[in-house]
Order: C-alpha cells, then structure tokens, then sequence
C-alpha cells in the first residue's frame, strides 16, 4: 500500500512537471512566433537610444574696413556636477572643488549628503581652464558637461541692435530675433544600440547618424570704428546737456546700409537677465514713433520745389504769426519780417514759411489739394508712416492723417509742414532722407552685410531699391545747395556739409495736451564730397533736454557736429 501511494506520488509530480513544460513551452511558441515583432521592438527600445546634436549657433560679425570683426561669438562653458551614490566623501568634494569655482558654487552641499539622489549640480558657467582643474582632482562620482553660451566681446555696444539669447537658446530682440532661424542652425540626431554604459555601437544595425547643420555666420553693414564714435559722441553729448536718452543713426544714403545705429540708456546682451525694465531691449530708433519737428521743414522744402509749387531761389513774406481759423502758428524766433529766402526759412526755421509753402501747394490756400500733394509727399514718397522692413525686432510705423479723415483739419496738415501732428520713427525719417539726397532712389534701410561661408568668404547680400522717383535729381540737388546755405558752419572744417535742427514739444496723451519745458531735439544732415555726391546721412534725436534753448541746436547739434566730423576724418572725404 506504501509503496502504492509513492508511485502515485510520482506520477503527480512528473504530472505537473509535464505540465509546466507544457506551459513553458506554450508560453515561449508565443513570444517567439505569436508576439514575435512586439517582444522584438520592446528589445531594441530598451537598448536603442536617440541623442539631439546640438549644431552650432551662427556668430555675427561687424565690417571693420575691408575685414570684419566679431560681435557675438560661441563660448564653450561647463556645468560640474555630482553623483552621491558614487562619490567617496561628500567633505571631500566640497573642501576640492569649492575654492576651484569661486562664486560659481550653487550651495547644494547637504544635497551631497543625500545617498537617494544621482545628481547634484556643483557649479554652471565654468570656462575651459575650471573644468580642466576639476577634471585633474580625479574625484570619484564627479563629472562635467559642456555647453555653448553666447558672448558678446564688445560688451553693451550696439547691444538693442543686437538682441540676445534666452536659455532655451532661442534668439530674442535684435538681430538674434530676427535672424534666429538662420542662426540657429538645425539640430542632427544619433540613433542606434547602446551598451550597458550607454554608449553607442556603430556597428549595429540600427546605428544612424544625421549630422546637425550649423547655424549662418552673418555680417552687419555696421561699420565697427563708427559704431563706436556714435556710442562715444551719444554718451558725452547727453552728458553735456544733462539729458540721459537719445539715439545716433547714420547709413549710407546709396545702398541704404546702416553704418552706425546706438541709443541710450542700452543694456550688455551678456547680462540681459539683470535688466530691471524689458522695455530697455527695444529698439528706440525702429520702435519709437515721435514727433520730429522742425527737421521736417527740409522735407516739405523739397516736396515743394519737387511738385513745381516753388523754386530754390522762391521768396515769402515772413511774419511773426499765421492764423488758421482759430489757431494762430507763430514762429520761434520772432523779429524776422519781411521777405525771406528759402535758405533763411531752413536757417531761422521759420514756421510760417512752410505753412506759406502749404498754401501755395493748394494754390494759394489749405485745401484738399495742398493736402493731398503733402500726404502723397509724406506717404507715398518719404514713407513717414510705412514700415522700413529693417532687420530688426518690434519695428513700429509712424501715423499720418490722411487727407480725406474728419481730423484732417488745416491747422493739422499746417503743424505737420513743420513737424508735428504726425509721427515717424527714426528709421523711416533717415531712410525717406536718403533718398531726398542721393538723387531721388529709396533703398531699403537694412543690416544685413552679407553671411560667410563654409570657407569664411563673404557673400554680398543686395541692396533692396523700393523707389526710384522719391524726387527728381534736380529737387534732389536743389535741397542739399540749401542745407549746405543754411548750416554754413565753420567747424566743418570747410567740407560740404548740410543740417538741419528741429525741436519738438513732447505730446502727452494722458492730458491731451504737450509737456510743458519737455523737448525731443533733433537734427539731421548728410556730408558730401565738393562734388555734392552724398556720402553719408546722419540723424540725432534727444529725448529729454530741459534747458534753455532750442534742444535741435544745442543738444542734438553738437552730436552731429561730432559724428560728422569723425567721418570726413575717416573717410578721407575730400573739400
């Protein structure tokens, strides 16, 4: 009976292991044949790895005579971190890598202590010769990564121009705004099986590599020595006057190329998170609408003389005061009656002279037809209130009645012939300038030079002609003869030099009225070879002169002066 219940002991036992067999086997036809694809790609996902390869971000480069010079290269920094799990003694690395790193240390020390933890950041923005020392320490559970960081070697210079680099690496404001597609280049990815240490195995199957393509190196048409003369001549001549904002910007009238753009108060695109109000990052001279002033009686000048309304030589009466209706438009400088020439209305910048101009466009009064001929001037031609299409972030156009609105009045379209009740930016005030000088042809205002090549070689990006009759050459001729009247300055050294001031009220909307003693100066002129071929185009504006006098004259001026001046000299501009 024993030996009965043994045997069937055993058959149960071999019973069940015959099953488990059956089991194993069954469960083993199924996840070699049946789930074969799934158990297969589940596989190569555990050992199968992507890895983003970041490319390489453009550099942007400033002409520096026939060469160029860097602005914002690629700085290779480093970030240490640790393992606790794998460190011998937490003491140990923060008595050895501390003083290494300086300021730099993130104070994570009691995370060092923390055996659950895998990674402790040490220290970020450490440079090559750091990370080498720390490297050499041989420390156990301590390692780097590198990254790349954005460094700008001339500091805050042309820093709104420029923009900056946010930490997700995305370009804002600025040239690095607009061009961050260009620049950034387009990321490449490693695919393929690791080994247990995570490295790649080139010789697997499914090992692939798309290599990243490196962002554009560009070149800006911004002439790096006058660059730095405007940030200089700015920075002294608001000190001077005790005023603190304002802007310099000067291009080449013959290709619209920006030569030199700089404002204060700016900021160093290296530091821009320390920057307490965003509004600093704008650009004033594209974002900033205002009201010009008297640098505008130039334009209505030569919008005249162009129509066939007046000549160069034309005469007015010039009174104190014009009535309009109910409002009476006087001029600055009174005592000057009488008749007046049309270099003596842009050298006492008198009002009433180009509202007499106004007039004359209407056939003797302000009408609907004077209106229109001043609008098709301002808007058409000039392009006051269109956008430039400069390269930079935030441009804003100016705002121009037009001729047919109820709020055309003639008092209205009478300020605007002198500079007020429409407004422009600086940008498309310098860009419809240029094209009054150089004989009649708008060129796109722009900053982009060129880019460079895989070789370094530089290609020339084109220059952009929107128009080609702003006015005639002989207008064109006409209004720089009378600019170079009126300014007539002894320290331009004898060369071929025309300006003109313009002093504005400051509008404030809040009140409905202007800032009483608050003056925007400006002043804008062009410097030209005794063969009056333009060569360059200058405008200045200060924002916040408070003291006695014209602030077009004696703010502004003496800025322009400065610039112009350095030019000739670097020119070689010949009188």
């Amino acid at each position: 009976m024993e030996k009965l219940k043994n045997i069937n002991r055993v058959e149960i036992i071999l019973g069940l292991c015959f099953l488990a067999f059956l089991l194993l086997a069954g469960r083993l036809f199924v996840i070699q044949i049946l789930e074969h694809e799934k158990w297969l790609a589940m596989a190569e996902g555990l050992q199968t790895q992507q890895l983003k390869i970041e490319p390489k971000r453009g550099e942007i480069y400033t002409r520096l005579g026939s060469d160029t010079a860097p602005l914002v290269l690629n700085k290779t920094i480093y970030t240490v971190f640790a393992d606790p799990q794998h460190i011998n003694s937490a003491q140990e690395v923060i008595s050895k890598v501390k003083p290494l790193v300086g300021e730099k240390w993130e104070d994570n020390d009691e995370l060092l202590y923390d055996q659950s933890r895998q990674y402790v950041v040490l220290a970020r923005g450490l440079d090559n010769s750091q990370n080498k020392q720390i490297g050499e320490l041989d420390l156990d559970g301590v390692g780097s990564q590198s990254s790349s960081r954005r460094f700008y070697p001339e500091g805050s210079m042309l820093g709104q121009t420029l923009g900056f680099v946010n930490l997700e690496g995305q370009g804002q404001y600025g040239i690095e705004g607009v061009f961050d597609e260009k620049l950034a280049g387009q990321p490449g990815v490693l695919s393929g099986m690791t080994d247990i240490k995570g490295t790649f195995l080139p010789s697997s199957q499914y090992y692939s590599r798309l290599p990243a393509v490196n962002g554009q190196d560009i070149v800006l048409t911004i002439d790096r020595n006058i660059q730095y003369e405007a940030e200089e001549a700015l920075r002294v001549g608001l000190a001077n006057v005790g005023a603190s904002i304002g802007s310099v910007l000067v291009m080449d009238p013959n290709d619209g190329s920006v030569l030199a753009m700089a404002s204060r108060p700016s900021y160093d695109p290296g530091y821009y998170g320390q920057v307490a109000d965003a509004n600093v990052f704008l650009n004033p001279v594209v974002s900033d609408p205002f009201e010009p002033g008297s640098v505008t009686k130039v334009f209505t000048t030569a919008a005249s003389i162009d129509a066939g309304i007046i000549n160069k030589d034309s005469t007015f009466e010039n009174t104190d005061c014009i009535r309009i209706y109910d409002d009476e438009i006087c001029n600055a400088t009174k005592g000057l009656g009488g008749t007046r020439s049309m270099t003596e209305l842009l050298q006492n910048s008198l009002n009433v002279g180009t509202v007499w101009q106004l007039k004359q466009m209407g056939g003797g009064e302000i009408n609907s037809k004077g209106k229109n001929t001043k609008y098709n001037y301002f808007h058409n031609k000039y392009r006051f209130d269109q956008l430039t299409g400069i390269e930079q972030a935030a441009e804003v156009a100016g705002s121009i009645t037009e001729p047919d609105s109820p709020e055309a009045w003639d008092v209205r379209y009478a300020n605007m012939t002198f500079g007020q009740g429409f407004t422009t930016t600086m940008m498309s005030m310098l860009g419809g300038f240029s094209a009054m000088v150089n004989g009649g042809v708008y060129y796109q205002p722009h900053l982009l030079y060129g880019t460079l090549d895989e070789h370094g070689k530089l290609v020339r990006t084109e220059p952009k002609i929107v128009s080609t009759d702003v006015v005639k050459a002989s207008t064109s001729d006409d209004i720089k003869e009378l600019m170079y009247a009126a300014r007539n300055h002894a320290n331009d050294g004898g060369h071929w030099v025309g300006s003109k001031s313009g002093t504005a009220e400051v509008y404030n909307p809040a009140t409905g009225d202007y800032i009483e003693n608050y003056y925007i100066g400006t002043h804008i002129g062009f410097g030209a070879d005794m063969g009056k071929n333009v060569k360059y185009v200058i405008m200045v504006r200060v924002d916040d002169y408070r003291g006695a006098g014209f602030a077009g004259t004696l703010a502004a001026g003496p800025i322009f002066t400065a610039m112009s001046n350095y030019i000739i000299n670097y020119k070689g501009i010949s009188k």
